[in-house]
């Protein structure tokens, strides 16, 4: 009787995991298609920025001008930039003109 129950968990479990993906793409094609996608991007990217100045700017200030003279903060700029792009190619479906137009043709 316990092996019976196994295989029904894993049934509902194996159900709920395709649920979770099915809604996920429907949602991600409904937010495409009112075109979210470039308001996201252009909310998403400042917040993370805002949340990583909010744990550097407990730093002293000769720590702070030193990461500024390195350059510290365009290369976080990009890290999280690419990280945005990632997770937005993640979430949203691009049609394939689209996506080879934003790598250069590539």
């Amino acid at each position: 009787m316990g092996q019976v129950w196994t295989w029904i968990t894993g049934a509902i479990a194996h159900l709920l995991g395709a649920l979770k993906i099915a809604a996920a793409g429907i949602v991600g094609k409904v937010l495409g298609t009112f075109g979210l996608t470039m308001v996201t991007f252009e909310a998403l990217l400042p917040n993370l920025q805002s949340f990583v100045m909010g744990y550097v700017s407990g730093m002293p200030a000769d720590g702070l001008n030193m990461l500024g003279a390195l350059g510290i903060g365009k290369a976080m700029s990009m890290i999280l930039s690419a990280i945005t792009v990632r997770i937005l190619w993640k979430v949203f479906i691009v049609p394939t003109s689209v996506a080879n137009a934003i790598a250069g043709g590539a």
